[in-house]
């Protein structure tokens, strides 16, 4: 722990020391465990609003202006990090830009010799020790290796910590930690406090809300094609700039005719754009009536890009292909009628009654920040329209939330000081089963909470919930990304597409449905969206209600081996076999990848062999272009593109080694057990593949999938080379040439 510097300078120079709060979130626990933090340094050191900046994800902060840190403030910066751990052990999403930089060997390692920092790391044991709050280790190496100084030791959030999770951890942390070493930072005058002078002036800071709304009572003509309030000529502009700020950092770029623009690496990871608008042209449910899961096979022809200045799509060059087999689809959704109306309805009276006026809304750009839960809202729209295509209403309110909302209750309704502590209490870590058996299990949504807290909407004297109170309390709605099942090949060649303008991709979709444990029924906020969207046959149509907002960013696999041999034989026509493991809609990128091989097969006049059974032996040279082990429960129920891959096979262009958990007679069948047992067991087809044949590896699915099967190529690569840490150095090497990736989600 560095020990207190005395202070040689005044109370107006401390004052220019921020503290900078940045997270690394793909669940929202890193970025909850932030907003927590920010508040108990107003509650418990009186640290200063405005001495704190960035409150947001390290992308949206901006890698050159993190890089920049250590130069930007005469005395130095202090960073305050909260970093999750994602996938196999990767960086998250939110921080995917910066990490990129950050890694860069030009970097002088003076880069931040005048920042100190602290970090709290997000993870779960249950992954392993080499996995655990891995990401946050590695961030915070990176740092002492570019010279910057931690003030406390690292913090360590597990999940699966009782009475609390990661929040139970992060009290800790703070308590024993951050909060004893910034308090004799304090006192050492590097860090600004209230102080009596200007308690007014705190006051006054702290009644300035984030908004500041006025509402226009004219009726607003609906337009005639545009059936969404996000494509109405009056506020399009208003939602496009809006919806920019969650475009991915890496998202490509498309010209006026949606062909892919190249650019400098900097500049796709530097620009935000609106959207791209498709239209689902299939909507097919691709597992059996009466299996329990509905999962959907859809196709989107992407048609047009949200209407948006020209010089932001300006390009002099373009790709022949509009993405790459593996790229991953990001996709808004809205939230249905239905919700929106509910929500409406347990507001007060006040805010209800406006709800399809035409608001202005204005953000106040000297507000604290504190509630760190949106961009600003479009700055011309309905209340409506910005619930059903803006706001998370469908989300779980974080605890922080809940804290938030204690503050509106009205002491005037019989239960309102009952309800104020009943918020409180659930927004506190003790608290934590109260909050888990009341948001988690159930699913209480912010309309549920809200109802069940009426008190909120009591409008006889009192504290009254306003307009600016609630954009101001309202989290945004988050996109949600899904792995492209389609390779952008395959199609050009083999289907004409559904428009003459844009192009197609298709998405394997469960569809996330069920109930709680006292029976409320819950759905997927995006998957019931895609479900729920009908599909158009004529390009004629208007867009109406089946318009999708998506964009297209590169995924895990961007280096799949597409070279040819000089003289192919039997069912080997490449120079790199590929091993593609994956369960469930893991089963989406890799059939991209798989198709994207066919694709080039085709091109290049490679003849469908004769047909190939499982006892016919083979005359090539023991080698398969494409072994796809691919698990899910039943042949019958949800073999996904099973009817692909059979005829695949029969052609020698695939060889499929199906892992059907329920159908086995003893025990279950996984596709590590697979994998493993596979040409004779003990791990025999992994060795030959990676060590004899060169070949590449990719999986993709859920996290403890992933990580188990990557366990199976560890241990099968260990028992032949005997060493475990040279196996996992070959991992990592074949990972640095993009021949060993994983794609993984919880």
């Amino acid at each position: 722990m560095i020990s207190s510097m005395t202070s040689t300078t005044n109370d107006a120079a401390a004052a220019r020391r921020p503290i900078t709060i940045l997270w690394a979130t793909q669940s929202g626990r890193a970025k909850a465990c932030a907003r927590r933090t920010i508040r108990l340094l107003h509650s418990s050191l009186g640290i200063s609003p405005n001495n704190i900046q960035g409150q947001c994800s390290f992308d949206d902060f901006g890698a050159d202006r993190f890089l920049s840190l250590s130069h930007q403030q005469p005395r130095g910066s202090l960073l305050l990090m909260f970093v999750s751990t994602t996938g196999d052990a990767e960086q998250c999403t939110s921080m995917a830009s910066t990490w990129s930089k950050l890694l860069s060997k030009s970097l002088p390692n003076t880069t931040f010799q005048h920042c100190q920092f602290a970090l709290f790391a997000l993870g779960d044991r249950a992954y392993g020790p080499d996995a655990y709050c891995a990401a946050g280790r590695k961030v915070a190496a990176r740092l002492n290796q570019l010279s910057a100084i931690p003030i406390c030791t690292l913090g360590y959030g597990d999940d699966g910590s009782l009475n609390g999770g990661v929040f139970a951890d992060l009290d800790v942390w703070l308590e024993e930690q951050l909060f004893p070493t910034l308090k004799t930072m304090v006192g050492g005058g590097q860090l600004k406090l209230f102080d009596s002078s200007s308690l007014l002036q705190v006051k006054d800071e702290k009644e300035i809300k984030m908004y500041t709304v006025t509402t226009s009572h004219q009726t607003v003509e609906k337009d005639a094609v545009a059936l969404h309030e996000w494509q109405n000529e009056r506020y399009q502009q208003y939602y496009a700039n809006y919806f920019k700020h969650s475009c991915p950092a890496t998202a490509y770029q498309y010209n006026g005719e949606l062909k892919r623009c190249t650019a400098s690496t900097s500049t796709q990871l530097d620009c935000k754009t609106p959207p791209l608008v498709g239209r689902v042209s299939v909507n097919n449910r691709i597992t059996a009536d009466d299996w329990m899961q509905n999962t959907r096979h859809i196709r989107i022809n992407v048609s047009a890009a949200t209407k948006q200045d020209k010089s932001t799509r300006a390009s002099t060059n373009v790709t022949e292909l509009p993405y790459q087999a593996g790229d991953v689809a990001t996709i808004l959704p809205s939230n249905p009628k239905s919700l929106v109306s509910r929500f409406l309805s347990v507001l007060p009276t006040e805010i209800s009654s406006i709800a399809d006026d035409t608001i202005h809304i204005q953000y106040n750009q000297h507000h604290s920040q504190t509630s760190m839960n949106n961009h600003p809202w479009p700055q011309y729209c309905t209340l409506r329209g910005l619930l059903t295509h803006c706001a998370d209403i469908a989300g779980l309110p974080e605890r922080e939330d809940l804290f938030a909302l204690s503050s509106f209750c009205n002491p005037n309704h019989e239960d309102g000081n009952d309800h104020r502590e009943k918020l409180i209490s659930l927004s506190e870590t003790s608290g934590a089963a109260l909050y888990g058996d009341y948001i988690i299990r159930e699913k209480r949504n912010w309309a549920d909470v809200l109802y069940d807290f009426d008190s909120i909407r009591f409008e006889e004297g009192g504290v009254k919930l306003t307009l600016e109170d609630l954009l101001g309390l309202l989290p945004s709605l988050a996109p949600r990304h899904f792995s492209i099942a389609s390779s952008p090949s395959f199609l050009q060649i083999t289907d004409s597409p559904t428009s003459s303008n844009g192009f197609d991709l298709e998405l394997c979709v469960a569809v996330v449905e069920g109930s709680t444990p006292f029976g409320r029924p819950y759905t997927g906020c995006c998957s019931k969206y895609l479900e729920t969207l009908t599909p158009c046959s004529d390009e004629t149509t208007s867009a109406g209600s089946d318009a999708v907002r998506l964009w297209i960013h590169p995924g895990s696999f961007s280096n799949l081996p597409l070279d040819i041999r000089e003289n192919p034989i039997s069912h080997h026509h490449f120079t790199t076999p590929v091993l593609y493991v994956g369960a469930g809609t893991g089963i989406a990128p890799l059939r991209s990848l798989i198709l994207e091989r066919e694709a080039v097969l085709m091109k290049n006049g490679a003849a469908a062999t004769s047909p190939f059974t499982t006892t016919e032996k083979d005359t090539g040279d023991g080698i398969d272009d494409n072994v796809l082990v691919f698990g899910c429960r039943s042949k019958e129920k949800d073999y996904y593109y099973g009817e692909e891959w059979e005829g695949l096979v029969t052609t020698k262009r695939l060889r499929m080694i199906p892992a059907f958990s329920r159908d086995q007679k003893i025990g279950k069948l996984y596709v590590q057990r697979a994998l493993r047992e596979a040409d004779g067991g003990s791990g025999k087809l992994i060795v030959q593949h990676i060590l004899e044949h060169n070949g590449a590896v990719y999986i993709a699915g859920g996290s403890k999938m992933a990580r188990a099967v990557k366990d199976e190529i560890v241990e099968a690569l260990t028992n032949t080379i005997g060493s475990e840490k040279t196996a996992k150095k070959l991992l990592n090497k074949l990972k640095r040439i993009g021949k060993f990736s994983i794609e993984a989600w919880s």
